[in-house]
């Protein structure tokens, strides 16, 4: 056990020993102040792979800072589709209540009041001519009413009213539905711009970082202790980080909009903020397969929907075969009329029941049962492939998530190793025994972790709300 221990020290001083003395760190040019080189620990403590992230609580001018599950609230409220889809109900429930007028007395009353010409009377000193001119006016009014009663019409209107009934149901279902696809909308938009935040993070600690690495370039070529290419390799750099920098902000506020529009936000005067903590822990197991199928087909409105739309294509049917039933129907109506003639005339009136029955209807009537008859395998065909890819979807969004949260304990790995590298490399060249190459490597190593990192976990995040949809939980 001392061999190996004296040999590893062997080992680790050799190359030290093979090199010249290390050149002490250069004083700064006199027209820059001293200033330190960024080490890791320095990094803000909301980088990505760091667990103790805290919300920006602080109100922000213009700004208002909102968690997901307020964006969602917001949404539910405010967003035209789900309007559209309370309004598209609203419409379903106004249909039931047409279809049950045919069984509902009707009266109406009619007022009339004219004028009409007849031909004047022969004169009675010469009857071959006429007296008075050629016309004369008479004055008609006339006052009635009437009213017509379906008694029954052996089921037609009863089957009717079912498939309206059943038709309101699944609109009301649909509710249901547009409010998930909109939380997932609206949840895919929080989590992509909570990822560019972060991603705006990296890209701030990594300008800082290389601004750090050119300071020191420039000091050490300042001291003539390295090549003055290093200064624009290092400056090079900077200038590509301060770019990416600013394309990670311009993406940032393109998924910002995006959120405004997913929320369908009113309010001009402020924009909305995302909390920068991911809503979903990333050690959080996922339920296993069956216990998912059992609560997606318990509480997802697709699939209510999807029944009461067979329910209503199969009411549908029966109604298109009743269309040629008879008719049982009563009917009363009155009748005042006076004229210039007589003012005061006795009002009548009739009163009967009719029987109707339309022996034939030109092929109308099967026309619509056949388009009844493919309405319901269509709905059935609906709803059985709605079950058949439940399964397989749920189980791809659960392999997703466990995926992922491998990918994101490996990522962690990932930024630690690479921070623990950069931290080396940057002992290294303030000793002078390392150069610009290595340092830019180890600098690419942890922005390239640390972004991966947050594609990562917004892989996780976007898996967990895809379950989420797929089961219809909030």
């Amino acid at each position: 056990m001392k061999f190996k221990v004296v040999l590893l020290a062997l080992l680790v001083a050799t190359p030290v020993l093979a090199q010249p003395a290390p050149a002490p760190a250069p004083a700064p040019p006199p027209d820059q102040p001293q200033q330190a080189p960024p080490q890791p620990d320095e990094q803000p403590s909301w980088l990505p792979g760091v667990q103790d992230v805290t919300a920006a609580e602080v109100a922000t001018p213009g700004k208002l800072t909102l968690s997901m599950e307020r964006a969602v609230e917001l949404a539910l409220k405010q967003n035209p589709t789900a309007r559209e889809a309370r309004a598209s109900a609203q419409a379903a429930v106004g249909r039931v209540e047409q279809a049950r007028l045919t069984l509902h007395p009707t009266v109406s009353v009619a007022g009339t009041l004219g004028a009409n010409s007849t031909l004047a009377h022969p004169c009675t000193s010469d009857p071959t001519m006429t007296c008075g001119g050629f016309f004369s006016v008479a004055e008609t009014t006339g006052l009635s009413a009437s009213a017509k009663w379906t008694i029954w019409d052996f089921g037609l209107t009863r089957a009717n009213i079912a498939a309206a009934q059943a038709n309101a149901e699944a609109a009301a279902a649909g509710i249901g539905t547009s409010s998930l696809d909109i939380r997932n909308n609206v949840e895919i938009a929080y989590l992509e711009a909570l990822a560019r935040g972060r991603l705006v993070l990296v890209a701030q600690a990594t300008v800082k970082s290389e601004e750090g690495h050119l300071d020191q370039a420039k000091r050490f070529v300042a001291a003539q202790a390295h090549d003055p290419i290093e200064v624009q390799q290092a400056a090079s750099r900077a200038a590509n980080a301060r770019s990416a920098l600013a394309q990670a902000q311009s993406n940032e506020a393109v998924a910002l909009a995006n959120l405004r529009a997913a929320i369908g936000w009113l309010d001009p005067s402020r924009s909305p903020a995302v909390d920068p903590r991911w809503p979903v822990p990333t050690d959080q197991e996922p339920p296993d397969l069956a216990a998912l199928v059992q609560t997606a087909r318990k509480y997802r409105p697709e699939i209510a929907a999807a029944d009461k739309q067979i329910a209503a294509s199969d009411a549908s049917l029966t109604a298109a075969h009743y269309e040629r039933r008879p008719s049982l129907a009563a009917s009363a109506s009155a009748l005042y009329s006076p004229s210039s003639n007589d003012w005061n005339p006795q009002p009548s009136w009739t009163a009967g029941v009719t029987l109707s029955w339309l022996l034939w209807d030109g092929g109308r009537s099967r026309a619509d049962v056949h388009v009844a008859q493919a309405n319901l395998e269509s709905a059935t065909a609906s709803r059985d492939a709605l079950l058949v890819n439940l399964t397989s979807t749920l189980e791809a969004a659960r392999a997703q998530i466990v995926a992922n949260r491998a990918n994101v304990q490996a990522s962690n790995e990932a930024v630690t190793a690479a921070q623990a590298e950069l931290k080396l490399a940057e002992a290294r060249y303030a000793q002078g025994l390392g150069s610009q190459i290595e340092l830019a490597d180890a600098q690419t190593a942890v922005t390239t972790a640390q972004g991966n990192l947050v594609q990562a976990e917004w892989q996780l995040a976007d898996a967990w709300a895809t379950l989420r949809r797929q089961t219809a939980q909030p």
